[in-house]
């Protein structure tokens, strides 16, 4: 298993794109230790269990089941204060197990020599 930090950056609550970030993050978790899925932007709405959650394109998933399910695979999720404020998604919105995370704590991570970024 690799030693790499994969990034799946997800931007967009579009349910083909984010579910290919979804999908991606998921079947990284068997080639790397190290997966994790940053939420930014619209993609913050993907993990918002206030709002219509929607099918992964191409299995039989909901994205809140497979974000619960990429965590308990072993997979982190990391969600933008900032884009919570500006979309007014409160922390109690959030499914459990992501983490809210300030951008400066982001470049420490994607500033590694050992990060990979995949961005949807």
């Amino acid at each position: 298993m690799s030693e790499k930090i994969i990034i799946v950056h997800l931007t967009s609550s579009e349910p083909i794109k984010a579910g290919k970030a979804l999908r991606f993050a998921k079947s990284a978790l068997s080639h790397s230790s190290v997966v994790i899925l940053l939420l930014s932007a619209e993609g913050v709405l993907v993990a918002d269990k206030a709002k219509p959650t929607f099918t992964v394109p191409t299995t039989q998933m909901d994205a809140l089941d497979t974000i619960r399910e990429f965590i308990k695979d072993g997979g982190r999720v990391f969600i933008g204060l900032d884009d919570m404020k500006s979309l007014n998604i409160r922390a109690a919105d959030i499914i459990a197990g992501c983490e809210q995370a300030e951008t400066s704590y982001f470049f420490n991570i994607l500033m590694s020599d050992q990060a990979v970024i995949m961005s949807w």
